[in-house]
């Protein structure tokens, strides 16, 4: 049999370094542990990911109250967005755009009108229609209908149940993994 060098050491062929398993790769990878670390690793991230992407809304939605200012706005257009597939049946939201005056200008605007409509939505807005909206100085083209809503938005709900699903679904996958690893290697 010949030699070969693994690493700085040498090994007679057929013959495994210390730190490998039979069929290559880490020993710790190969008994079953890469097998309930990997899908717990991804499972923590993606749970940790939903939750601060939805802090991360929560914290912008926050500064916008703590700064928006009211405005009277005129509606010039009113729009559909595309269809959004969800369970059966599709939904799409209505926006208008809008313009009003800020800071001795016109701005112009585009306003969340009725959020989620299923077929058609009612006609609750017409063009030319004055509005109260609440901009930020800081951003003349973000206006919203309601410039508090103290409670828990929809944002972070979906942000942090999505990806929250998701990884509580890798973090049982690696509970299984390593109910089921003793019974593998037999």
């Amino acid at each position: 049999m010949g030699d070969r060098w693994c690493g700085e050491r040498r090994v007679r062929r057929g013959q495994r370094s210390e730190g490998q398993a039979a069929g290559g790769g880490p020993r710790w990878w190969r008994t079953g542990r890469g097998n309930v670390l990997g899908p717990l690793v991804t499972g923590l991230a993606l749970c940790a990911f939903g939750l601060g992407s939805g802090l991360v809304y929560l914290h912008h939605q926050a500064a916008f109250r703590a700064q928006a200012v009211p405005a009277k706005a005129t509606i010039d257009q009113i729009y559909a967005s595309a269809p959004s597939q969800t369970s059966s049946e599709s939904t799409f939201d209505q926006y208008g755009l809008v313009h009003f005056a800020a800071r001795g200008r016109t701005a112009h605007a585009r306003v969340l009108l009725v959020a989620g409509c299923r077929g058609t939505c009612l006609p609750a807005y017409r063009v030319g229609q004055v509005l109260t909206v609440y901009y930020s100085p800081n951003n003349l083209s973000y206006a919203q209908l309601r410039s508090s809503d103290p409670g828990t938005s929809a944002g972070f709900l979906i942000a942090a149940l999505m990806c929250g699903f998701i990884g509580v679904i890798f973090i049982v996958a690696a509970g299984i993994n390593m109910v089921t690893a003793p019974y593998k290697r037999r």
